[in-house]
């Protein structure tokens, strides 16, 4: 999965329950979600209200993504 297709779905989840994808998902379980609140959200004139935060908050997820990857590179397991 590409990193945009991931923002595609961690907005959708966020304009519609808040939150952003758990980790964990898989990529079935992202598009699976996205088709059921695309469906829900079409037509509804209100859906850019719900976006106030996103940019943050993926921002902040990416940052936590990247400092892990730093602190885990070059270790044996």
């Amino acid at each position: 999965m590409t990193l945009d297709e991931e923002k595609k779905y961690n907005h959708m989840m966020w304009c519609v329950k808040g939150r952003l994808v758990p980790e964990g998902w898989s990529t079935e379980d992202m598009v699976r979600m996205y088709d059921d609140y695309f469906k829900r959200v079409w037509g509804n004139h209100e859906f850019c209200y719900h976006e106030q935060g996103f940019e943050e908050a993926w921002k902040r997820k990416l940052d936590e993504q990247a400092g892990k990857n730093s602190t885990t590179s070059g270790r044996l397991e």
